[in-house]
């Protein structure tokens, strides 16, 4: 893809179909919407939109996409100010990044983004943001499906809502406990 979101992080993971990646697309008209490539049969396939956002900004928003695989299951947790509303969301694929279904939106109204999602062994995916506070910003993660039921959010703590705050991670250890970590300004 030679339009590329360049300050925006990408995000990897492999399928049970082979690996897949998603980025920050950019049109010429600076529409950044979420793209997916997977690898298939040794050549990336052109990228596809997970979702059509159409979120128009003339500059870079640093604030790339997460990707998790579970066999030929994805997900795919993103940050958008489409239509001028913040958001985060998460989209489900079952076929391997080929098709998704509608996003659903995790936030509570004020999403910073940052996101990062991983599958849970109840068959749902934890989706993690950043929602802006009065003076400060939670580090948030809710637990949803892909039929679209979801968890009520948790706290992992406080940080800045300035960019210096970085972007919180989170893993699954080899004993199903969840691993967070984060900047601390």
């Amino acid at each position: 893809d030679e339009r590329v979101c360049d300050c925006c992080q990408t995000d990897a993971a492999v399928s049970a179909s082979g690996p897949v990646v998603v980025y920050r697309d950019r049109s010429a008209e600076e529409v950044r919407d979420i793209y997916v490539t997977r690898l298939v049969d040794g050549r990336w396939t052109e990228g596809t939109p997970v979702h059509r956002d159409g979120w128009v900004i003339p500059a870079c928003p640093v604030n790339g996409p997460a990707v998790a695989a579970r066999e030929n299951e994805l997900a795919v947790a993103w940050f958008t100010g489409a239509g001028g509303e913040a958001k985060a969301q998460v989209a489900f694929s079952s076929d391997g990044g080929v098709h998704f279904g509608e996003p659903i939106r995790v936030d509570e109204g004020r999403a910073l983004g940052r996101v990062d999602v991983l599958w849970l062994e109840s068959g749902s995916a934890l989706v993690m943001w950043l929602e802006r506070r009065p003076r400060t910003a939670e580090v948030l993660v809710r637990q949803v499906w892909p039929d679209g039921r979801m968890g009520g959010e948790a706290v992992v703590t406080t940080t800045s809502a300035g960019r210096d705050s970085g972007f919180p991670r989170m893993i699954q250890d080899g004993l199903g406990r969840i691993v967070f970590a984060w900047t601390q300004t």
